[in-house]
């Protein structure tokens, strides 16, 4: 095995163990269709796909933090959530309803991922429980980020989301610029600024 083969081994062993932790998924089923994944290598500020974009893959990333974001018609950038390394890029509307992405994902540092088609990850689904068990309790995330999200700014003043921020994102708060936790709360980098000041004090 070559270093570079030895490498992507390494990196898919960790795509198993984050599959892993959301589902049984037995040794010999990973390593029946592993193959089906391909590695993509992003760099920060790349682009893993852009509104308009017809989406038929899902990116797991192993490295690495990255964004979905909005973009308004004034150019004005909302970001709707940060993934790393455990989450996934994809569209599911896009995915589902074969229609172009509305949602732009984009590497924030240098990313791996690995890819699979969606087409595939449903005959896994259709030919194994434990593959079955793994892409429902995918879609289970999903549906409970988004709604945590939907219910944070219904019922949450920007104090409360972003505390809620830093729990969800503890691990890469030194790691996103304000700019990017200010869009993702809905408020100015000068309201980020003193929303933490306020916070200090308390």
């Amino acid at each position: 095995m070559s270093p570079d083969e030895e490498t992507e081994f390494q990196e898919l062993q960790k795509l198993y163990r984050q599959f892993s932790r959301l589902a049984a998924l037995p040794d010999s089923e990973w390593s029946n269709w592993a193959s089906l994944f391909t590695r993509h290598t992003f760099n920060s500020q790349d682009h893993i796909f852009t509104a308009g974009d017809r989406i038929t893959r899902l990116y797991f990333p192993v490295s690495g933090i990255g964004r979905y974001y909005y973009l308004q018609p004034s150019g004005k950038e909302f970001n709707k959530s940060f993934i790393t390394p455990g989450g996934v890029y994809s569209s599911i509307s896009s995915l589902l309803n074969e229609t172009p992405s509305n949602v732009y994902a984009q590497a924030l540092t240098p990313t791996i991922c690995f890819s699979i088609s969606y087409q595939s990850l449903k005959e896994l689904a259709e030919h194994d429980k434990h593959w079955n068990r793994l892409v429902m309790r995918l879609l289970e995330l999903l549906a409970i980020k988004k709604e945590r999200r939907e219910a944070d700014f219904l019922l949450l003043d920007a104090s409360e989301r972003y505390q809620n921020f830093c729990r969800e994102y503890e691990s890469i708060l030194d790691q996103v610029p304000n700019y990017h936790i200010a869009s993702y709360l809905g408020i100015t980098e000068v309201a980020l600024s003193r929303i933490r000041k306020k916070l200090k004090l308390t």
